[in-house]
């Protein structure tokens, strides 16, 4: 019986003494030709036995799914609250994803293709349980997860990172009032964000000095200059600066005991290689809880994912995209340079190279043998070094002995 159930699921259908259908759960054929007579009948038939027998092969076409049990609290209404659970099934998904999978290597995906919303991910859902106590409410649902989705949202900012070279942020945030003040609880709930997409940060400690320093006070106060100063002395393409704050709201309902906190996130992103300003944003979100800290908290990591998801991660990859089509800035210094006829033929070959927008030369001294030359380039510095490394200038050849993402050094021997 169970070979004939695992055959209804599969037929043949002949279509000439050369080539058969193969039909599954009375879906799409896939057709297979093959020359060869009677043989053509053999394979058919043994193609029918190993999959009568193995039928669970088929399923790899199929989407990789994961469902899961969690739940999801609110005080605010019974969509967030199943929001929040959803929220908790794709973070389930996700870590098995990454402890699972290992074939990162083989995709091809869009370089512009970012994370997406987490609800995104979830195919399917059913409420199981739904109580209420206190003004919160709390849901049980089973959620299913599209492992799918996830993995290629998660390569695509693979891909995209890599592109960028592993660009590292600076997080410069300022708590001006409310609750839990001086516990950097903003800046953590946005550092945690920015790492879990995969973004290289500068470590908490130093931040701690940076923010006490006057240069750090200034780029807090609105300095440009100053927080792209700060940026490129710890290697840092990106400077988040921002300020944080909350407020009490009362009882999240009445007689509940639970306290309802606002928060605010107020954040400019620098761009340190150019010192612009990408643009600012605010957002906010609210948090309940019967400790005030614990709701200022849930309040803050509930904004601090809205600026991550909503802005942050677009408007530093925009920055890139715009700096891969409009040219990107690298400084080029160039040791060994001895004659002004040399100097004058080098910069003339790498201003001429096809991926080069614009040159600006900031001159050359026989004494140093040293030109310094601020291009813009179409592509990474890396992609840059690539093509200059074992440049020939008669007889006589170009090599790269460091690269930095906005910085190249050679010398010619």
């Amino acid at each position: 019986m169970g070979l004939k159930n695992r055959f209804s699921r599969y037929s043949i259908r002949w279509r000439d003494s050369n080539r058969f259908s193969f039909h599954y759960n009375e879906g799409r054929p896939m057709r297979v030709s093959i020359r060869g007579g009677k043989t053509i009948r053999y394979l058919a038939i043994a193609f029918q036995i190993v999959v009568a027998f193995g039928g669970s092969w088929m399923n790899i076409a199929a989407a990789e799914e994961k469902t899961v049990q969690t739940e999801g609290s609110s005080a605010l209404s019974r969509e967030d609250a199943v929001r929040q659970a959803l929220r908790a099934a794709v973070e389930s998904g996700v870590g098995v994803f990454l402890q699972s999978q290992t074939e990162i290597e083989n995709f091809a995906l869009q370089k512009d293709k970012v994370f997406s919303r987490s609800e995104g991910y979830v195919t399917r859902y059913q409420l199981l349980k739904e109580e209420k106590a206190g003004g919160v409410i709390t849901v049980t649902v089973s959620a299913t997860v599209s492992l799918d989705r996830i993995k290629d949202d998660l390569v695509a900012m693979k891909i995209l990172l890599e592109s960028m070279e592993h660009p590292k942020l600076m997080v410069l945030l300022e708590e001006i009032g409310g609750v839990g003040v001086g516990m950097e609880i903003a800046a953590a709930a946005l550092s945690e964000q920015l790492l879990a997409k995969g973004f290289e940060l500068v470590d908490a400690e130093q931040m701690k000095q940076v923010r006490a320093s006057a240069e750090g006070r200034h780029a807090l106060g609105g300095d440009a200059a100053a927080a792209k100063s700060l940026g490129q002395k710890f290697d840092a393409q990106y400077v988040i600066v921002g300020k944080a704050s909350t407020q009490e709201a009362g009882e999240a309902y009445p007689g509940s005991g639970m306290r309802s906190v606002q928060a605010s996130l107020q954040l400019r992103v620098i761009q340190t290689q150019t010192g612009l300003v990408l643009g600012s944003v605010v957002k906010s979100g609210a948090g309940a809880h019967i400790s005030p800290q614990a709701a200022a908290t849930a309040a803050l990591q509930k904004t601090a994912v809205k600026a991550c998801d909503e802005y942050l991660v677009n408007a530093i990859t925009s920055s890139f995209q715009n700096f891969l089509n409009n040219g990107s800035p690298v400084k080029l210094q160039i040791a060994g340079i001895g004659t002004f006829s040399d100097y004058k033929r080098i910069t003339g070959q790498i201003e001429g190279m096809e991926r080069v927008v614009s040159s600006k030369k900031e001159g050359w001294s026989k004494g140093g043998g040293l030109v310094l030359v601020d291009l813009r380039f179409r592509g990474t510095s890396q992609e840059l070094a690539e093509l200059l490394d074992g440049l020939r200038l008669d007889q006589r050849t170009l090599e790269v002995v460091d690269v930095a993402p906005e910085r190249i050094d050679c010398r010619i021997h």
